[in-house]
């Protein structure tokens, strides 16, 4: 009687290897694909409450209305409706609401974009939410009658320490001034000012720049147009492009020692300049930085001559030594 020849040890080790590689690919497959995803990001919890009204602000019911925040008919806007939204878009552009404290409970927004409140014309105050993690240059620009800027305490990227009203970061390890406002305090550990901070504060009517102040950005205070007089301070080498340009109030502008250049438009449209102090020892470059030339420049003893023949500087007709 035959018998059957048992399977060699060595293909009963090759085939148990197998089927225990695909036993082990068969988990890992399931923990990745269902184990391992991670969940969905959940936004903070919301306490449901009524924050406006067509009492207690008309104007945001009705752009909230408009928007599809609430019911057409709706005469309440709660937390909970706030929190759902995670873009401002145009909405507040051009609008007549004259207050936006309510905006710190539209937790549900990331950034906020430049122009978001641009020709708000009556805006006096507003907060900014807890999860706002980018305000892009110029986002508070435009409204000309903003008071109080305050930013949500929970915020972890920005804030208004000091009560400054101003909305405030750290920019390459130093304080930055994002946005500004009529009412705004520079500290005195503050060392830039972002492009557009102060652009369209038609209520300016003077600033105190700190003296370690580094930067000042491109159309940083562009139609302040009742600033009448800028120190700027020692340390600043550049006037950016528009910086002042529109201050037809400015008066009297005086640059340190370490001014090198005045960009393109810088003070375009200061048609008021009646006073310009230079104490720098080489002649600063201009840009095409003016385009009204009746104001008095002030400069070094002897540096008189080297200011007349700058194709630029020679612009103006009054050159006069500092005494």
């Amino acid at each position: 009687m035959e018998t059957e020849n048992p399977t060699p040890f060595y293909k009963q080790t090759w085939f148990l290897g197998g089927a225990a590689a695909l036993v082990i690919f068969a988990l890992c497959f399931f923990a990745i694909n269902y184990v391992s995803q991670p969940e969905e990001p959940k936004g903070p919890e919301v306490e449901n409450k009524v924050i406006a009204s067509v009492h207690t602000n008309e104007e945001l019911i009705m752009i909230a209305r408009q928007q599809g925040w609430i019911d057409e008919d709706a005469t309440e806007m709660t937390s909970v409706d706030a929190a759902e939204v995670d873009s401002l878009g145009q909405a507040f552009v051009g609008s007549n609401i004259e207050s936006l404290k309510e905006l710190q409970y539209f937790v549900g927004l990331k950034e906020l974009k430049t122009g978001a409140f641009a020709n708000a014309k009556e805006l006096k105050e507003i907060v900014i939410p807890s999860q706002v993690e980018s305000i892009e240059d110029g986002a508070l620009a435009d409204c000309p009658a903003l008071e109080r800027i305050a930013v949500d305490s929970a915020n972890t990227h920005y804030d208004s320490r000091g009560n400054c009203n101003g909305v405030v970061c750290t920019w390459k390890g130093k304080l930055m001034l994002v946005a500004g406002c009529q009412n705004t305090v520079l500290s005195a550990d503050m060392r830039h000012i972002a492009p557009q901070a102060f652009k369209g504060c038609t209520a300016l009517k003077e600033i105190a720049f700190p003296e370690k102040m580094e930067s000042i950005g491109e159309a940083a205070f562009m139609g302040c147009t009742s600033l009448h007089a800028v120190e700027i301070p020692k340390g600043i080498r550049f006037i950016e492009a528009s910086t002042f340009e529109g201050c037809k109030s400015l008066t009297v502008i005086s640059f340190p020692k370490s001014i090198e250049r005045l960009r393109k438009n810088a003070f375009k449209g200061c048609s008021a300049l009646e006073k310009i102090v230079c104490p720098r020892h080489y002649v600063p470059v201009i840009e095409d930085a003016f385009d009204s030339f009746a104001a008095t420049v002030y400069v070094p003893v002897g540096m008189d001559n080297k200011f007349f023949v700058d194709k630029q500087w020679k612009r103006f007709k009054d050159v006069k030594e500092l005494k």
